[in-house]
């Protein structure tokens, strides 16, 4: 355990190296990091809560999709039947439920009609299945009905091309740095960062941009269009800008020209009247279709419809040659140069919704990475102090550990592309407080040992060998809650993921094998006598605490506990954020501490829906939660946002609007659901780990403590009433991560302890094993509260809640693994293998007592 060679020294040094060196460019300007080879060019990316701007969530609507698809064949249907020689007369074409079908006129071509139609279809991926099946009916009736094989794979091309097309859209508004990602099968996540204002990228991207010709049925009743109804081979569309006319007109089915055969398009300005229009350019094969189509319909109407809308109905009054034309409507400069753009970028294949947004301000992120920033660095400070005091020369091998950890983290998540939020900085601080529980579980245990009577190399070796094994244990279970967070976790919840989750692989590289040959090293050149830890120690040698005998109380106190905490629930229930009700929630920062009560009166008169307003962090800073609006499509949550913001700037001069988010009341479903699934698989799947890994008592004793803790932290706020969000979420996975992290020190120790004294009652034998772990457990626990302690001062208002949850769950989950779990296995019916009759007398009676040894063995390296 303690041998190093030189190859595997060097091995150790280039890796942390390496991760170092590739965290340097995150520090570095931009004009720097451009000079850099390209592997060097990783940087770690800020979240909008750090750097500003705008989050976007976009969902599409499978049934539209499907729609499209029925649409588009029945277009191909026509031409393969009526333009291919010899022509098939058919009957009109039905979409009912989703599927096309038609009678043949001529039943001898029903076989030849069937022939022409097959080809139109297409295989499914790799289903081995077509996306249509086509089929006869009667003897002459033809149906062609989509295969859910098909529709996956039309959505899944569909969000794909979507995605693309956005990508074009932004960077046309020249942008820096967005990012679009697809989540799921009919989701793209949009952020762009210094964006504040919203407005113009939902109406750019609300816009499908399908844009098409199509001649005027001006042989309709006008009657019956008002209806609603249009001729055979006809339909009614909206046409909003008719000045002095009907508001729907009737079009023909068949598109004389899309926006498929668009080559460009420019904002420009009508010359006569100087009004803004878009100028579009054909390609040859749509130039060609459109002089062909005008030259043949002079003096009739056609109509531009986008998105469905007719946007105007001029008249052909001569041929359009040249390949060119011009769309007018009731346009401004801006939503002519939006729809511009739109077109030049290519048309949606799916319309898309905003069902989540969020804005950051600028302000509101900088203050966020200066008190990250002080939270981290006071955390580090304080940690490092803590550890040197308490273990010396081994104190700073630790904090050379934790420091190094914190820059290899950077380096990995630089060489991932990942995005740093702002619970990822919580992540950070929490990873400063519990990288050290690694060394001090290590340096416990070399205590232990020299008390035992072994002799210093002796005491390293084993206190290196025995944690690793209960190291390795416990940060599988931690892994486990932050697998499930990344897995089912949104946005603030997926960044503090992935950052605990690097940090645990790397903390114990660093605080296991690199403390290990530092600690070699020094043995090997010292050669010391002795171990001389630091000079606090919290927790006496020679603990002997009555754990088991206050067992009874212990329950009866914890379920009193859990009964107030789920009555709490119960009655004040929780402070539910948007992210789980829905809603509209804007951050308000004013110049002097408001009156909430006046403050509410002015949004009332608004008529913008009930408000509900909570001071947030500060007097000053205050939490403004409204409805979402349930008219209004993508632009509605803004005109109320700007509508507050214009009252509360004239009312509250200096006041400053740091952030507000949106979420539509699925999202926010969704969002409740996957958070309880979460907590509840994290639960689930440690008690299951600790289930097989030990026994099944031990399972049990793990579900009932961590159950105890999460209700306990549900309890507690519903009391204090602080928002419940997503962070909190992450918070109460975070807390069974380290609840059970404790808990498994414990049981593992319980265990070698069963195989040791096989014969000890096990009221005495979870004694000892507590106590000989209790060192470890008050260590850890301070330094996890020191880093909290800086976090919930320094770190801002946002994380104050997680802080706050963080910090109780320290407590609770200490509380349970020493008085609650432990004690529980002896209810359960645990008992040591080939257990003796006799009890143990007194508390561990029958245990190996430690003492201290005079002198060492001699033992060298």
């Amino acid at each position: 355990m303690l041998v190093f060679p030189r190859w595997k020294v060097a091995l150790i040094i280039l890796t942390l190296a390496l991760g170092v060196l590739f965290a340097v460019p995150s520090f570095l300007p931009d004009r720097i990091v451009s000079k850099l080879p390209a592997a060097m060019q990783t940087r770690v990316n800020l979240g909008l809560d750090l750097s500003g701007g705008s989050h976007l969530l976009l969902e599409a609507n499978p049934d539209d999709v499907a729609k499209q698809r029925v649409e588009n064949m029945e277009e191909q249907v026509r031409t393969a039947l009526r333009r291919d020689q010899p022509r098939i007369a058919i009957g009109d074409i039905s979409r009912k439920d989703g599927k096309l079908s038609f009678m043949v006129r001529d039943n001898s071509q029903v076989d030849a009609a069937v022939e022409r139609l097959r080809p139109l279809t297409q295989g499914a991926g790799m289903t081995g299945q077509r996306d249509f099946n086509v089929e006869v009916v009667d003897g002459n009736t033809i149906v062609i009905t989509p295969t859910q094989a098909g529709i996956d794979k039309a959505i899944n091309d569909s969000m794909d091309v979507a995605t693309d097309v956005i990508r074009k859209r932004i960077d046309e508004m020249g942008t820096r740095e967005p990012t679009i990602i697809r989540q799921g099968s009919n989701r793209i996540v949009v952020q762009v960062p210094g964006l504040q204002d919203p407005k113009a990228l939902k109406d750019l991207l609300g816009q499908t941009a399908k844009l098409e010709f199509k001649l005027v049925d001006y042989a309709a009743n006008p009657a019956e269009v008002a209806q609603g109804r249009a001729p055979v081979g006809s339909e009614v569309l909206p046409y909003p800008d008719n000045r002095g006319g009907p508001p729907v007109i009737a079009v023909k089915r068949q598109v004389m020209v899309s926006g498929e055969d668009l080559i460009d398009a420019q904002q420009t300005y009508e010359q006569q009247s100087n009004t803004p229009v878009v100028s579009i350019t054909f390609n040859s094969a749509g130039g060609r279709k459109f002089g062909r189509v005008t030259s043949e319909n002079v003096n009739r109407p056609f109509a531009i419809i986008l998105d469905g809308k007719v946007l105007s109905a001029p008249n052909i009054n001569e041929p359009i040659l040249g390949g060119s034309a011009q769309i007018s409507g009731n346009f401004s400069v801006e939503s002519a140069n939006q729809l511009a753009i739109a077109l030049r970028s290519g048309k949606l294949p799916v319309a898309l919704t905003v069902v989540e947004e969020r804005t950051v301000g600028p302000q509101l992120g900088a203050d966020s990475i200066r008190a990250g920033i002080l939270a981290s660095a006071i955390a580090a400070g304080a940690v490092i102090i803590f550890m040197f005091l308490s273990y010396g020369r081994f104190g700073v091998y630790a904090n050379l550990a934790v420091v190094i950890n914190i820059f290899v983290i950077l380096g990995v998540m630089g060489l991932l592309n990942a995005t740093l939020t702002l619970p990822g900085i919580a992540g950070f601080v929490l990873t400063i407080g519990t990288a050290v529980d690694a060394n001090v579980l290590i340096y416990e245990r070399i205590r232990e040992e020299r008390r035992r009577g072994r002799g210093v190399v002796q005491a390293v070796e084993f206190g290196y060998k025995e944690a690793s094994r209960t190291i390795f244990e416990a940060n599988v279970t931690h892994a486990i809650a932050g697998g499930i967070m990344l897995a089912l976790g949104s946005g603030p919840v997926k960044g503090f993921a992935i950052v605990l989750l690097i940090g645990i692989a790397t903390s114990v590289f660093t605080a296991v094998t690199f403390t290990r040959m530092l600690a070699a090293h020094w043995l090997r050149k010292e050669r010391p006598a002795d171990i001389k830890m630091g000079i606090m120690r919290i927790v006496p040698d020679d603990t002997n605490i009555g754990f088991v005998a206050i067992r009874h109380w212990a329950f009866g106190l914890t379920a009193l506990l859990t009964v107030l905490a789920v009555g709490a629930v119960g009655v004040k229930h929780l402070n539910l954020g948007v992210d789980f009700v829905g809603g509209l929630m804007i951050e308000a920062k004013f110049a002097e501490a408001p009156h909430l009560d006046k403050v509410r009166s002015s949004i009332e008169r608004l008529n913008v829906g009930e408000s509900s307003l909570q001071q947030f962090g500060d007097p000053k800073t205050v939490s403004i939660r409204l409805p979402v609006p349930d008219q209004g499509g993508a632009g509605a949550s803004n005109l109320v946002v700007e509508k507050v913001r214009k009252a509360m700037t004239a009312e509250y001069p200096g006041v400053v609007f740091s952030r507000y988010d949106t979420v539509s009341g699925k999202v926010s479903g969704e969002l409740i659901q996957n958070g309880i699934l979460a907590v509840m698989l994290a639960v689930i799947g440690i008690a299951i780990f600790s289930w097989f890994r030990y026994e099944w008592q031990f399972g049990v004793s793990t579900f009932v403590a961590i159950m105890h803790d999460v209700l306990m932290t549900l309890g507690f706020f519903a009391v204090t009433q602080l928002e419940f969000d997503l962070n909190i979420v992450a918070a109460v996975l975070t807390i069974v991560g380290y609840s059970i992290n404790d808990k498994m020190v414990i049981d593992d120790r319980i265990r070698e302890n069963m195989r040791k004294y096989r014969k000890m009652d096990m009221k005495g034998l979870i004694d000892l094993s507590v106590n000989e772990t209790l060192p470890r457990t008050v260590m850890t626990s301070v330094t996890v509260m020191l880093a909290l302690a800086a976090l919930l001062i320094f770190g801002g208002h946002v994380l104050r809640g997680f802080t706050a949850a963080m910090m109780l769950g320290i407590v609770v989950g200490t509380y349970s693994s020493v008085y609650v779990s432990s004690s529980l296995l002896i209810t359960l019916g645990l008992k040591p293998q080939l257990t003796d009759k006799k009890s143990a007398k007194g508390i561990a009676g029958q245990g190996e007592r430690v003492t201290a040894r005079a002198a060492d063995d001699g033992a060298q390296p």
